[in-house]
């Protein structure tokens, strides 16, 4: 098993996203802010693991929100990063979840989320 920490939306070569949704970022922009995530957790598994067809499963993610007090869509943010799951390892990538909001995190993020993943023998 291979268990991520949080990761953060910073896109290869670019600036940390930050902001909080339902004030000054909107739900498609943090979706978008979460598939950056994925392409991170992603990327850590590659360089951990070597190559990505060590891959069993992703059997959970858990993302965090920084939202509004409002704010009740934060199942469709983190369908970004779940969503790329998908796409990059097929029904590999299908997963348990949890989408929680928060009133901060690290850096003033809009979305954080870890992985839990399942590998094959290293």
């Amino acid at each position: 098993m291979a268990y991520t920490s949080g990761h953060l939306p910073q896109p290869a070569g670019g600036k940390m996203i930050i902001g909080k949704v339902g004030d000054n970022v909107t739900p498609e922009e943090a979706k978008e802010a979460a598939k950056f995530v994925g392409l991170n957790l992603i990327s850590t598994l590659k360089h951990n693991l070597g190559d990505l067809d060590k891959v069993k499963r992703i059997i959970k993610l858990v993302g965090f929100v920084n939202c509004t007090d409002d704010f009740t869509q934060q199942p469709v943010v983190v369908n970004g990063c779940s969503d790329l799951m998908v796409e990059v390892f097929g029904e590999k990538g299908r997963h348990a979840r949890s989408a929680v909001g928060t009133n901060s995190l690290p850096l003033g993020v809009p979305v954080e989320i870890e992985a839990i993943v399942e590998v094959e023998e290293l």
